[in-house]
């Protein structure tokens, strides 16, 4: 009896299945416990019998048989992810850890979240989530692409209006819950992501209701920046992704998306690092770009065979990737992915203002319109500012300080066989337009003197241009909506399918370019 006891003890005293052993060793009715613990629980008579049995044998049998029946009490309720169900109870599971999601506060309530998606073996998966006081006790312990044993997590149903990626069922993890890491050689997570191509992403842009997932190397950071949103100050900083389509896409991770996965991807940029972008919207910033919301998740450097095939791409293409950064073409308005192929257009007639943005074919006109052609604005953020001309100051907008400069904006009207609305045009694509620079314009008016675009008039009045406009909030003096132009190119006024013009010709004033902008705004005047 007392070589038992000795070999229990040995035993973990916290396990969830063993206390009720464990406690009665210093009893005269240890046996009789086992025994009807384990036929109870196992119905086990066979193993009731060997506990008898150990108490006649020596010390080294005792010892083996009640390892073993510790193995087995432990090994028992161990089940795969799709058989667990709501509310079961005494159960263990082993799960990698696939994303670990930013913490929330749920809408109107002060409750706090964290979200987790793990999966097992057989490629199951189910959501995990923590709140409140025990996220901090208990997020660090699960770490991304790690395997655990959770043991008696509470298991419910996800009611269908919150339910995510096709998951239905809920582990709330709390600091009752068990989880002990597990040691794996496992090289590749067996994890198929259904991945968007970034020339696809364009039937996305500014839907609410829809996001994406897409896979990228990140080839440059642009400089992380503090803006107001929705009253508040949110810190963003721009990743510029790449991926074998060869067409640089613009990632704006927010605020403790920085703090996170932000930080990794700065400290990793040397190397390439690639990305998962899971649940990301799709907007219209610079023609198609990208951005985190509260539901995304951000895997660096994931262990699946996609993302080891990218990188080393990536790798073998480093002349390359240097060339795109070094131009920097990924911060001007990119028609490569906004324009499909075959562009359909809107009629002017049938224009609507609850459109986001919209591609039309017109004609340019402001021969009739009075305008000054320029304003002056901040260097950085392009908005109006009273400052003089080359005189630093502190913008008020971006709260950043730099010299005042001219930029150049007029209006116009875009018009066709079926109607006329009015536009505005900024920075270099009205400088284009203009044939004068921004500085020339402010010349021109300091001195009084009118700019000579009676040639810019009539060249106008015979081409006909594809043009992509976004709708502004404030309407003119009239109640008409007023328009930007993001981008336009020149096109035969009787083309049957929309294409853009791969190179001006010598003699047109009117060149296909992108504006170098980052950003375009009617408002800033």
């Amino acid at each position: 009896m007392y070589a038992v006891q000795l070999c229990f003890r040995e035993l973990p005293k916290k396990h969830f299945l063993l206390s009720p052993l464990i406690d009665k060793t210093e009893s005269p009715l240890f046996l009789r416990c086992i025994q009807r613990f384990l036929c109870f629980r196992f119905r086990f008579s066979q193993l009731s019998s060997s506990c008898s049995a150990v108490l006649s044998s020596s010390v080294l049998l005792c010892r083996w048989v009640i390892k073993a029946c510790y193995l087995t009490l432990r090994m028992a309720n161990q089940l795969p992810m799709r058989d667990i169900m709501p509310h079961m109870k005494n159960w263990s599971c082993i799960v990698t850890v696939q994303e670990k999601q930013q913490i929330t506060n749920s809408m109107g309530t002060p409750t706090r979240k964290q979200k987790f998606i793990f999966y097992d073996s057989e490629g199951s998966r189910v959501e995990g989530i923590i709140f409140n006081d025990d996220i901090p006790r208990m997020s660090q312990i699960l770490q991304i692409y790690k395997k655990y044993k959770i043991s008696n997590a509470g298991v419910r149903p996800i009611p269908p209006k919150f339910q995510t990626s096709e998951l239905t069922i809920q582990w709330v993890i709390s600091t009752r819950t068990v989880i002990e890491e597990i040691a794996t050689d496992d090289e590749v997570m067996p994890v198929k992501f259904c991945y968007s191509k970034f020339t696809d992403l364009v039937q996305y842009m500014d839907d609410k209701t829809k996001s994406v997932d897409v896979l990228g190397v990140v080839i440059s950071a642009l400089e992380r920046k503090t803006v107001i949103k929705n009253s508040r100050p949110s810190d963003v900083q721009k990743f510029v992704l790449l991926n074998e389509e060869s067409q640089p896409v613009l990632l704006s991770l927010w605020d403790s998306f920085l703090a996170n996965e932000g930080q990794e991807i700065v400290s990793k940029l040397h190397t390439y690092p690639v990305i998962v972008a899971r649940r990301v919207k799709v907007n219209n910033y610079n023609g198609v770009a990208l951005g985190t919301w509260f539901d995304s998740a951000i895997l660096v450097d994931p262990p699946i065979q996609e993302a080891r095939e990218l990188k080393n791409w990536a790798l073998r293409n480093t002349k390359f990737i240097k060339e795109i950064v070094e131009k920097k073409d990924y911060i001007k308005y990119s028609p490569q992915l906004s324009l499909k192929s075959g562009q359909k257009t809107t009629l002017i007639c049938n224009i609507n203002s609850s459109q986001k943005t919209i591609w039309v074919k017109a004609h340019f006109s402001f021969e009739h319109i009075f305008k000054k052609y320029w304003y002056m604005s901040c260097r950085n953020c392009c908005r109006a500012t009273a400052a003089d001309y080359q005189v630093e100051f502190t913008c008020n907008s971006c709260k950043e300080k730099h010299p005042a400069v001219p930029r150049c904006r007029f209006d116009v009207d875009l018009a066709n066989s079926t109607g006329v609305i009015p536009a505005s045009v900024f920075g270099e694509l009205a400088e284009n337009l203009l044939t004068f620079s921004a500085l020339e314009a402010m010349q021109h008016f300091n001195e009084n003197i009118e700019l000579p675009l009676e040639f810019v008039h009539k060249e106008l009045k015979s081409k006909m241009f594809l043009l992509h406009i976004k709708p502004v909030q404030t309407q003119l003096a009239d109640s008409r909506q007023r328009y930007t132009v993001i981008y336009y190119s020149e096109i035969d006024d009787d083309a049957d399918s929309v294409q853009l013009t791969d190179e001006p010709r010598d003699d047109s004033p009117f060149p296909s370019k992108e504006s170098e902008t980052v950003q375009l705004r009617a408002e800033e005047v």
